[in-house]
């Protein structure tokens, strides 16, 4: 899965140097410009921070859990975006395409990353 900001987002920044897959903008639009995709509805308008759903690993290979949402001073602010269901085996291989020079450890993975072949499914 990727992880989506919601909309209780108070821009402070905090997670945008987190990223380990440089998967956060300031806003939709400009994500947008640059080719990035969204999830649909999220981040309408240009005072939010919003996740690509393309880049975001949920930080899978990278730390034991996302980086955005350890950094973030509002509960509940980084959440799972249910639009994307996707598994930790999945993940590992977006990290590893987003990042080849960067060495990825298949152990770090956060509690609740999905696993197994039905967590792709729709």
């Amino acid at each position: 899965m990727s992880l989506l900001i919601a909309d209780n987002c108070i821009n402070c920044g905090a997670c945008l140097p987190e990223c380990p897959n440089e998967a956060i903008f300031e806003n939709r639009s400009g994500a947008e410009a640059t080719g990035i995709r969204v999830t649909e509805g999220i981040g309408d308008g240009d005072g939010i921070y919003v996740i690509s759903y393309d880049r975001c690993t949920e930080c899978v290979g990278h730390f034991d859990e996302p980086q955005c949402t350890a950094v973030c001073p509002v509960d509940e602010c980084c959440i799972i975006d249910p639009a994307w269901p996707e598994s930790k085996e999945v993940l590992l291989e977006k990290a590893q395409k987003l990042n080849p020079d960067k060495q990825i450890d298949p152990a770090k993975a956060w509690s609740g990353v999905r696993t197994g072949p039905m967590a792709g499914a729709a």
